[in-house]
């Protein structure tokens, strides 16, 4: 008799995957309400972050870090210029920024540079010759010692051209009596409409290459 009464009380099959599926039911249904109270949290810790970084960025800018060791000057790069075809020397000076927290704060490194002309005296100087257009050409160069990376002085170094660098911006300033930036905008190639007046012209480039910035500049003297 107890045999017999117990078998009565014992779930059948049809009974068993009802209540499984009931069971994966309630367990989907847990789920989705941790998923969603998860994404909630998510989104609540955004806008703080975002409200903290705006009330940082009102108050106190962009936070600049330095690095007082300086940007490896074998990183730098060799800056072949010509104006009409004539290469002139120059100097260059690096930013190497890497935003460590994007918009708010970044790690900066610097150096200072020069790309020389063996065998040239004018220096950093172009010397106009009179022409009708003074058309600007540039392009960088990584400079190596069997295969390794060195720093770049002269153009006599074995170098490599490098095809990732941008020419952004340019400023033309007369330094000259009356001082005066005469342009300042988007690279352009020729520059001879904004060099009318005699005097020494500062003509500075903007190079970007990943995370640098670098500014080349060198000495435009018009006679006329």
């Amino acid at each position: 008799m107890k045999n017999h009464n117990s078998s009565k009380m014992m779930p059948n099959q049809e009974e068993i995957e009802k209540m499984k599926q009931e069971a994966l039911v309630e367990m989907l249904k847990t789920n989705q309400e941790i998923r969603a109270e998860r994404k909630k949290k998510i989104i609540r810790i955004g806008i703080v972050i975002v409200i903290v970084v705006a009330v940082i960025k009102i108050f106190f800018g962009t936070i600049e870090l330095y690095n007082v060791l300086g940007y490896p000057p074998s990183k730098a790069r060799y800056y072949k210029l010509t104006v009409n075809g004539e290469q002139v020397g120059t100097s260059h000076t690096v930013r190497h920024k890497i935003p460590i927290i994007p918009f708010l704060v970044n790690f900066n490194s610097y150096c200072l540079g020069n790309s020389d002309i063996v065998g040239d005296e004018r220096g950093h100087n172009f010397f106009a010759d009179g022409s009708d257009k003074y058309v600007i050409d540039i392009s960088s160069y990584s400079c190596y010692i069997n295969e390794t990376q060195v720093e770049c002085k002269n153009n006599e170094q074995d170098m490599k051209k490098n095809k990732d660098t941008r020419y952004t911006k340019m400023i033309i300033t007369r330094t000259s009596n009356p001082y005066e930036t005469v342009y300042s905008g988007k690279y352009i190639n020729d520059i001879f409409p904004y060099i009318q007046k005699k005097g020494v012209y500062h003509v500075e480039i903007t190079a970007n290459h990943f995370f640098n910035e670098d500014t080349v500049y060198f000495y435009f003297r018009q006679k006329n």
